[in-house]
């Protein structure tokens, strides 16, 4: 009597599985696995630390999913604080991404609509009693599936992205999610600028 699910000792599903298991195949930069080392070596990095390059770890991941739009928002932390290291899919593209770091610049209930112009306020590095004011203009509104995972939990929620530049090219993201605000700014930085060490696999992930 033939086994079920084989003839003549072959597997006759054996091809289907390693079809599905090539097309699950992760990219590098996509579902960075929590607990996982990021290292960092941008300009604004070094500026901040001293270092060429600085070690955090992954502790918190959020996906966006939206028309046109798959982000990931890795917020990473050592011991003096907390940065995001975005990734985000060049629509029209199959594995092309963007990076960039970010720092949370608030949190807060919402009050009146976001306006299409917004400014922000930055203590000034050469002059510590003043301040530098950074416009940002609105560039486009996101409807977004929001899924944040990390170590104990993963939840879905309906989210809102407002996504704003400057005329420097600095960015600000606003996630709205319910009636609640998070505000974003950062840069773009090279993917040179990123190694990762995965928190299940042996081997570094490099570029």
């Amino acid at each position: 009597m033939a086994l079920f699910g084989k003839k003549e000792g072959q597997s006759l599903f054996g091809k289907r599985k390693d079809d599905d298991e090539k097309k699950t195949e992760r990219h590098e930069l996509v579902d960075i696995p929590i607990n996982s080392i990021i290292e960092l070596s941008d300009l604004t990095t070094y500026q901040e630390t001293g270092d060429t390059s600085h070690a955090f770890t992954l502790f918190s991941r959020k996906k966006y999913e939206g028309d046109g739009l798959l982000r990931f928002m890795y917020h990473i932390k050592d011991v003096e604080g907390e940065l995001v290291v975005g990734v985000d899919h060049i629509a029209g593209t199959k594995d092309d991404y963007e990076v960039s770091r970010w720092i949370v610049d608030g949190e807060q209930e919402l009050g009146d609509p976001l306006p299409d112009e917004m400014t922000l306020f930055y203590p000034d590095p050469d002059n510590e009693d003043d301040e530098i004011a950074v416009e940002y203009y609105r560039q486009d509104i996101v409807p977004a599936k929001l899924t944040v995972t990390d170590a104990q939990n993963k939840e879905e929620f309906e989210a809102e992205l407002h996504e704003y530049t400057s005329d420097n090219d600095e960015l600000m993201s606003i996630e709205l999610c319910g009636n609640w605000l998070t505000f974003y700014v950062g840069i773009l930085i090279s993917r040179s600028d990123l190694e990762i060490y995965p928190a299940n696999l042996n081997e570094k992930i490099r570029t």
